[in-house]
C-alpha cells in the first residue's frame, strides 16, 4: 500500500474515448480514436464508435494521449524502505518507469526474490546497476574486473562507473564487453570520450560529467586536458573492512548532493578554457563518432543546472520543496550555503558553462546522437522527483530540441536504449496500459506534457482530481527523497 496514493476506483475495462493519439515513433496525430484497455494492456485503438460494454469511459474529446514517461537516470531505490513519496510524485507527473543508477547486492537480491516495495501506482524498475564502481571496489584494474564479474553474477542489468580512472574504467569496460553486460556512467577526467566510445561504453551521463567531453570539442584540447585534473576523493579504505561499503556510500551520497561545491580553481579554469576555445567542427566530429558507435547520452540538464546554479533562488526557494522530506531539505540547504562560499570566479565559471552544455546538447541532437531523458532525482539538491522530468523537458527545449524529439527521449528512445524496442513507448494494441492524457498538443509545444488531465498506470486510471489529492497528501506529510 501507499501512504499517499489512494487506490484507483477505475480499472478493469476502460475506454479513453474520442481522443487524438500521438505516436512518438513517427510523429503522427490520429484524432477521434477510442483506446480500449483491459487489465494492464491496451487491447484496441480504433476510430471512435459505439460504447464498449462494461467499460468505464474517460472522455478524450479535444485532448491528446501519449505513452507515459520514463526517467532514465534516478536513484529512487537508494531508500527502498521509504520510497512512497517519490513514487507518488512520479505518478502525479506521468512518470511510470525509471532506470536506477545506484544499486547494491541487497537491491539485486530483493529484485530476484520479488520483495522490492511496490506501493499503489508505483513506477516500473526498468533497469538497475549494482554497486557503483569506486576506489573501494575498483581501485585497481583487477579490482574493477572483479567488480564487474560480481555484478554480472548477481544479475545487474548494467554496471555504472562512478569514481574511476582511465585505467580502471577501461579494464571494467573490457570485462563488461566480454561478459555481455553494459557499462555506462561517469567518464573519468583522464579519459578521452572518443576512447570510451570506441571501447563500447553504453551511456555517458551528465554530458561527462565535468569538462571531459568538452575538452574533445576544444581547439586547445591538450591544454584543457592538462587542467582537467582528476578530483581528489575523500579518504577511502584500501581494504574491504566490515561496513566499508556503507561508509563509501555515505561519502558518495554527501558528495552527490551537489558535486559542484567541490570545484577547485583549477577545474574552474578548465571550464573557462574549454568554453572559450570551443570548436564546432570538433564537436560535430565527436557527435558523429557517438552516432557511429551508438554511444548513448543522458544529459540530465536539470541536474547540471541545479549544480552550477546551486544557490539560485529558483532552486533554493522552489515552492515544490514542500513535497520533500525535511531531512532532504536540510542537506540541500547546507549544500547551497557551501556553494555560495565558493570564490566568485569559480561560481562565474560554473554558471558560464551552462551555455556550452546547451550548445553541446543541440549539436548531439542535430547529429542524431541517441539520447534519453533523465534527472538524477533522489539525493541531488534541488531536484523534485516527477516534476524534475518536466524541468528536464524545459531545458532540452532551451537547448533547441523540438517537441517531438523531447517526447521520444522519454518514450520510444528509452525502449530502444534498454533493448526493448516495441515493448513499450507507444499507444498501440498489446502495449502496456501506461498512458498520459493531455489538454494540449505535445507536438506543438513541449509544455503540453505537463498539462496532464489524467494518468493511467498498469490499466488503472487516476483523474486530475485524484492526482491533485495525491499531491495534497504529500504536502501535508512531506516524504519524498
Amino acid at each position: 500500500m501507499s501512504r499517499y496514493v489512494e487506490p484507483s476506483s477505475v480499472s478493469g475495462r476502460v475506454v479513453v474515448k474520442g481522443v487524438t493519439v500521438v505516436d512518438p515513433l513517427d510523429g503522427t496525430r490520429t484524432p477521434g480514436q477510442d483506446i480500449v484497455v483491459e487489465g494492464d494492456r491496451i487491447t484496441s485503438v480504433t476510430a471512435t464508435g459505439a460504447p464498449v460494454a462494461g467499460a468505464h469511459v474517460v472522455e478524450g474529446r479535444g485532448r491528446f494521449v501519449v505513452p507515459a514517461f520514463l526517467d532514465m537516470h534516478m536513484h529512487a531505490l537508494n531508500t527502498p524502505e521509504d520510497v512512497d513519496g517519490t513514487y507518488a510524485l512520479m505518478l502525479a507527473n506521468g512518470v511510470v518507469g525509471f532506470r536506477q543508477m545506484s544499486g547494491s547486492r541487497a537491491l539485486l537480491r530483493s529484485r530476484r526474490e520479488g520483495t522490492l516495495p511496490r506501493p499503489i501506482g508505483a513506477p516500473a524498475l526498468k533497469a538497475t546497476a549494482g554497486d557503483l564502481l569506486t576506489p573501494l571496489n575498483a581501485g585497481t584494474a583487477a579490482g574493477a574486473v572483479q567488480a564487474v564479474r560480481e555484478q554480472h553474477r548477481d544479475g545487474a542489468d548494467f554496471v555504472k562507473a562512478g569514481m574511476t580512472t582511465r585505467e580502471t574504467f577501461l579494464a571494467a569496460l573490457q570485462e563488461a564487453n566480454r561478459l555481455g553486460i553494459r557499462l555506462g556512467g561517469h567518464l573519468p577526467a583522464d579519459l578521452d570520450p572518443r576512447e570510451a566510445a570506441r571501447g563500447g561504453v553504453w551511456s555517458i551521463e551528465h554530458l561527462g560529467p565535468g569538462v571531459t567531453v568538452f575538452a574533445a570539442a576544444s581547439s586547445r584540447e591538450a591544454e584543457v586536458r592538462s587542467k582537467n585534473a582528476t578530483r581528489k576523493l575523500p579518504p577511502i579504505p584500501k581494504v574491504k573492512l566490515p561496513g566499508a561499503d556503507k561508509l563509501v556510500m555515505k561519502l558518495v551520497k554527501g558528495m552527490a548532493v551537489n558535486p559542484a561545491t567541490g570545484t577547485s580553481e583549477l577545474e574552474a579554469h578548465a571550464y573557462n578554457l574549454a568554453d572559450n576555445s570551443y570548436d564546432q567542427q570538433k564537436a560535430e566530429e565527436l557527435a558523429a563518432l557517438f552516432v557511429e558507435h551508438t554511444t548513448w547520452q543522458c544529459p540530465t540538464l536539470i541536474r547540471v543546472h541545479t549544480q552550477q546554479f546551486g544557490d539560485s533562488p529558483e532552486h533554493t526557494q522552489d515552492p515544490r520543496r514542500r513535497y520533500m522530506a525535511p531531512g532532504e531539505l536540510r542537506a540541500w540547504d547546507k549544500s547551497a550555503k557551501k556553494f555560495a562560499k565558493l570564490p566568485d570566479d569559480t561560481r562565474k565559471a560554473l554558471r558560464g558553462h551552462w551555455a556550452a552544455q546547451l550548445r553541446m546538447t543541440k549539436t548531439f541532437a542535430d547529429a542524431g546522437v541517441p539520447m534519453v531523458a533523465g534527472t538524477d532525482a533522489c539525493g541531488a539538491a534541488g531536484i523534485i522527483p516527477g516534476f524534475s522530468l518536466h524541468d528536464e523537458f524545459d531545458h532540452l527545449a532551451e537547448a533547441g530540441l523540438d517537441p517531438l524529439t523531447i517526447l521520444r527521449m522519454t518514450t520510444t528512445e528509452p525502449a530502444r536504449f534498454l533493448g526493448e524496442e516495441g515493448a513499450f513507448g507507444r499507444v498501440t494494441p498489446g502495449m502496456p496500459a501506461d498512458l498520459v492524457l493531455l489538454d494540449e498538443d505535445p507536438l506543438e509545444d513541449h509544455t503540453a506534457l505537463r498539462k496532464i488531465t489524467g494518468v493511467m498506470r498498469d490499466g488503472s486510471w487516476w483523474s486530475r482530481a485524484d492526482l491533485d489529492a495525491t499531491l495534497d497528501r504529500i504536502a501535508a506529510k512531506p516524504g519524498a527523497h
